[in-house]
């Protein structure tokens, strides 16, 4: 029972994709008439680790096609690999939400093959910075070039709630670079990272776990969601956390701090 538990919550973390995915049957089923967003990203938007922002977004524009074309574990790299099923659903808004696994690939050689073991970078790439910014770029070039959309770009959420800590460095790094892209390529700027630091400044909280327990966290947070049937706040509450329940995913509080970013960016007159 328990090997069948296993290979049950393994398969829904690294192959499920979202109900909303831009399939080719999904694809053929949107309508023409109305507006198509798509939410582009890792498993920050994916949902099925962490909380799923993007069915709240659905559920407050009902005239609105949402689509959820984030996979967990992705990096850069793996997005800009699938970007033509975002292309093809002739979308009219994208949001981008990637880079915390491109952050967490570089901190140890056993996280960055862990990526390359489960395909999500080829085996002679040693992800850094540099090529961050590469498939980065190749993703909002692909988009401008072969969409109509109004693109929204997210700055990297909180890797662990320690400020200070080596992980949060370089997320700070990777969003400025989407920030100075943004600003040069005229694209819509949605400040997630920012908001999530101000709030841990001003809601200071000693720390119980480091980001070296995050996989543990990680594993004892989808147990409490689909075992359990607990939601990923109450995973949050039992590490000590406010944003996150493992210091990649995000709770409630987080969670809706990128669907008000999104609905502000969709209200915005084109």
């Amino acid at each position: 029972m328990l090997v069948l538990s296993y290979a049950w919550l393994w398969q829904k973390i690294t192959k499920d994709k979202p109900k909303s995915y831009p399939t080719p049957q999904n694809r053929q089923q949107l309508d023409a008439s109305k507006k198509t967003l798509v939410c582009f990203g890792d498993s920050n938007t994916h949902g099925n680790v962490s909380y799923n922002w993007v069915s709240d977004v659905a559920k407050d524009f009902p005239d609105i096609q949402v689509l959820n074309a984030g996979l967990n574990s992705d990096l850069a790299y793996s997005l800009l690999q699938r970007i033509d099923d975002v292309i093809a659903c002739k979308p009219d808004f994208v949001t981008i939400l990637v880079g915390t696994n491109d952050v967490n690939a570089t901190m140890t050689k056993e996280l960055e093959n862990s990526y390359k073991q489960t395909g999500k970078i080829p085996q002679d790439m040693v992800p850094d910075f540099a090529l961050f910014k590469k498939y980065y770029q190749e993703i909002i070039n692909r988009l401008k070039q072969e969409t109509k959309a109004k693109i929204g770009v997210m700055s990297l959420p909180v890797m662990s709630e320690d400020l200070t800590y080596e992980a949060n460095k370089k997320a700070d790094k990777y969003s400025e670079y989407i920030s100075e892209l943004a600003q040069k390529q005229k694209l819509t700027y949605l400040p997630l990272r920012e908001k999530q630091k101000d709030f841990l400044l001003v809601n200071p909280k000693p720390l119980k776990h480091t980001f070296d327990e995050t996989f543990k966290l990680l594993i004892f947070s989808v147990i409490n969601h689909y075992i359990l049937g607990k939601d990923w706040d109450y995973s949050s509450k039992r590490h000590g956390y406010q944003l996150t329940p493992d210091n990649l995913h995000q709770n409630s509080v987080s969670g809706r701090m990128i669907r008000d970013l999104v609905r502000d960016f969709i209200k915005v007159p084109q």
